[in-house]
């Protein structure tokens, strides 16, 4: 899908700094994607996760490369594309919407403008669109008469309706508030999906990372260290993700049956089960789960009368080499990668090896589905 090797500098120019103190950010970027879906990209900040959608979408020229995208050349050492020839969609970290016009109008800019002129197939998308991002009632005010969470709202609604080749999203639910955030990551997914638009989504909240994209790549001063399905690169150790304290793990798990008694929901991994808090969801649906490395409890014996629900029987794949208090551990099961953090004592003390086969345990109260897929 997309190809690119792209490289140069750019002046920071941060207003903080003096003249003295001002640097170039060198640039290296080598990427070869051919993930249609959603791919994150993802990095503290200051990595280069703008500068490399600016490049992509052409708003900044890169010095020296090439840039490919669905066998089309954006960029070469003859060639370049401009942005208004790209026919992709970028929403910004601010809504950048037309003041002087409503927020139907901002919705239509892309369109024409005019409803009347819409195609009835288009008018239906415009409609859909605006209902499931909650806009409806907000279509005669003006952006200045917004939240800046609603005007993200409005921005994106207006970047999907153009149904664009490629999405560039550059942290466009920073100002949105947890509640609604979850059930607009999954609109975007389904959207995506169903119109078939390969997206770039560029963010620093892990959580909005493992709920919308199942593919990523990890930027580092300029340059992309590792790619990769989300799942994998979340439990690699020698990768930041996996040593953060918030780190992480997304199991793969089916929906067996609904325990309407106790609100709980009974999953299956293999054939092992996982109990959750009860969600809205039909049997047999496919799930990813989000379990913290600091939640999960080792056992070399298999736990008996515990209040904690859920325990599973795995290997130790991984041992992290460490002289710090904690460790971290990667245990497979049914062919999945379990993130688990202890002490170094523990370690000793249980004598785990890599190959051993151990039990790890984790409550079901703020264990959840984060996200939900018909794929």
């Amino acid at each position: 899908m997309l190809e690119l090797a792209l490289s140069g500098s750019l002046q920071n120019t941060h207003s903080s700094q003096t003249p003295l103190t001002k640097h170039a950010f060198t640039y290296d970027f080598k990427l070869s994607l051919a993930h249609k879906g959603i791919t994150a990209i993802y990095g503290s900040s200051g990595e280069g996760k703008t500068t490399f959608l600016r490049l992509i979408s052409g708003l900044q020229k890169s010095h020296q490369g090439r840039l490919i995208f669905n066998g089309t050349v954006w960029q070469d050492e003859q060639t370049f594309l401009k942005t208004e020839n790209r026919h992709i969609g970028y929403v910004f970290q601010e809504s950048r919407l037309f003041n002087a016009l409503t927020v139907e109008a901002n919705i239509l800019y892309g369109l024409g403008g005019k409803w009347k002129k819409l195609t009835p197939e288009m008018q239906a998308l415009v409609s859909e669109v605006c209902q499931q991002l909650g806009i409806n009632e907000w279509l005669n005010r003006y952006p200045e008469q917004l939240s800046g969470g609603q005007q993200q709202r409005v921005a994106l609604a207006r970047t999907l309706v153009c149904r664009p080749q490629l999405l560039l999203l550059d942290e466009p639910f920073s100002s949105l508030g947890e509640q609604g955030k979850l059930s607009l990551l999954h609109y975007v997914a389904s959207f995506t999906r169903k119109h078939q638009i390969p997206c770039l989504f560029v963010s620093h909240s892990r959580f909005e990372i493992e709920a919308l994209a199942s593919y990523a790549v990890l930027l580092k001063q300029g340059k992309i260290i590792a790619q990769g399905e989300v799942a994998e690169l979340v439990t690699r150790l020698d990768l930041g993700l996996s040593h953060e304290e918030q780190s992480t793990s997304l199991l793969k798990a089916s929906i067996r049956a609904h325990d309407h008694e106790f609100s709980l929901t009974e999953l299956c991994l293999g054939n092992q089960i996982v109990w959750v808090q009860q969600i809205d969801a039909a049997i047999d649906q496919a799930v990813s789960l989000r379990i913290f490395a600091k939640d999960v409890i080792v056992s070399t014996l298999e736990p008996v009368e515990s209040s904690v629900l859920n325990h599973l029987k795995g290997k130790v794949s991984e041992v992290e080499l460490t002289e710090e208090s904690r460790v971290l551990l990667v245990i497979i099961i049914d062919e999945q990668r379990v993130l688990a953090r202890i002490t170094r004592k523990s370690l000793m003390n249980l004598g785990i090896k890599i190959g051993q086969t151990v039990y790890i345990q984790f409550k079901s109260v703020g264990l959840g589905a984060i996200s939900i897929s018909n794929t």
